[in-house]
């Protein structure tokens, strides 16, 4: 019985304790792509050149339904849009 409590508490203790793996690494899928490409979401379009602020949902706009795909013409990504203007209301 006492070395079962012996046990318990050193894997308590090892557990309290965690010790982090590593960060994360950083992978931006657009890198290789060039600037002249055009956005590729009306969002980022609208958001081109801006400065970023805070907005209710209510003040997004529309939304467009992608299909899961990655796709590029060229050099640049070419989403496949299967509708446009969805909205939440």
């Amino acid at each position: 019985m006492l070395l079962f409590v012996a046990l318990l508490a050193a894997a308590a203790a090892a557990a309290a304790s965690p010790q982090p793996i590593g960060d994360m690494p950083i992978i931006n899928p657009k890198a290789g792509q060039p600037t002249s490409c055009p956005a590729t979401s009306r969002y980022e379009a609208s958001r081109r050149g801006k400065t970023p602020k805070a907005q209710k949902l209510n003040e997004l706009p529309d939304a467009d339904v992608y299909a899961a795909v990655y796709r590029k013409i060229g050099r640049c990504e070419a989403p496949i849009i299967v509708k446009y203007g969805v909205s939440g209301g």
